[in-house]
């Protein structure tokens, strides 16, 4: 089975995926590092929200809205979708 590897910010809601690499400025690794967003860690997009507007992930036991920005920074291996 082939794993589709891209970034956070193109994943349509409901897709699970694997944190592979976090990119971007120090402080936002250090700030997503806080927060648990390791490599490893399974995340579900919860919520898109339109014309380019931030994206609703849950993983462990929280929320987080992110920009597309910075959810172009996250590197993830997309595992599937959430059963409807």
């Amino acid at each position: 089975m082939q794993t589709f590897s891209g970034h956070l910010g193109v994943l349509q809601e409901g897709t699970r995926a694997k944190i592979r690499s976090v990119a971007g400025p120090q402080w936002f690794k250090e700030r997503m590092y806080e927060l648990g967003l390791l490599p490893g860690v399974t995340v579900t997009l919860v919520k898109r929200t339109p014309f380019g507007g931030p994206i609703v992930i849950e993983f462990l036991t929280q929320r987080l809205a992110l920009s597309y920005k910075e959810a172009n920074w996250i590197h993830v291996d997309v595992l599937g979708t959430e059963p409807q």
